[in-house]
């Protein structure tokens, strides 16, 4: 989402509407043992916003792959409503018997705002692929179009909005993904519901749930976060808990 530190993730313009900071942490204790984990910092200096953040992958002992890491750093030029931004990318993989692999790549991002009720944003995931050890890592190149859209006005206490991005992933089809978010927060306090459906990525294609059910307390500056989705990526039966403080 937008002006959260999780940004440098999706789209490294999104850091932009963040005033101040915008801290962000994201756990998992997965069915199979595993434990996911994600951090991200960001911050406003003049016209620019930095940030940076990672993710990390413990998997369970006794398989062929003992961790996957990736550490971003962000910096994003706003102007008006365009936001510019540009992330350096560092991703590693380790096997069980300790050999590790790592790349690092680039994103770019673009977002422009409108009239504070919507955004285009674009963004080139994996621009370039530099090979750090062991031959690298395979980081296909993909691109990201999104719209955001606030169908109540963003200063009542209704919040409804909807979002819809495709993606295009080399050598896979194109995939489009719609999110709708729903709720009421009334002098900082509030509860917020979501929900995403959408295609799937072309290697994963029909191993994955379309649909995403997650939401928010909201308590002034803080959300506590969670998302659930029956087989992710990460899992089957995955429930990811978050806070994130953005005064």
């Amino acid at each position: 989402m937008t002006g959260y530190a999780g940004s440098v993730f999706n789209n490294p313009s999104g850091l932009a509407p963040i005033r101040a900071l915008s801290l962000e942490m994201t756990l998992a204790r997965l069915p199979d043992r595993s434990t996911y984990l994600m951090g991200a910092a960001a911050a406003r200096v003049g016209r620019f916003n930095v940030g940076g953040g990672y993710q990390y992958l413990r998997l369970p002992t006794g398989g062929p792959v003992y961790d996957n890491f990736a550490g971003v750093g962000t910096g994003v030029y706003r102007r008006g409503g365009i936001a510019l931004g540009t992330s350096a990318k560092y991703v590693s993989v380790e096997d069980s018997g300790g050999v590790i692999t790592r790349s690092a790549t680039t994103d770019v991002g673009a977002t422009v705002a409108l009239f504070e009720i919507a955004a285009l944003a674009l963004s080139v995931h994996n621009l370039g692929d530099w090979n750090v050890s062991n031959g690298g890592l395979a980081l296909p190149r993909s691109w990201h179009l999104g719209f955001s859209f606030n169908l109540l006005d963003s200063f009542s206490n209704g919040r409804l909005m909807t979002t819809i991005e495709t993606v295009w992933t080399e050598d896979q089809r194109r995939r489009t993904v719609m999110g709708l978010e729903v709720g009421a927060v009334v002098k900082g306090l509030g509860l917020v519901a979501r929900i995403g459906h959408g295609g799937q990525p072309g290697d994963v294609a029909g191993t994955l749930s379309k649909t995403t059910y997650g939401g928010s307390i909201v308590a002034g500056e803080t959300r506590f976060d969670y998302a659930y989705q029956r087989r992710s990526p990460l899992g089957n039966g995955v429930h990811l808990f978050g806070v994130r403080w953005t005064p």
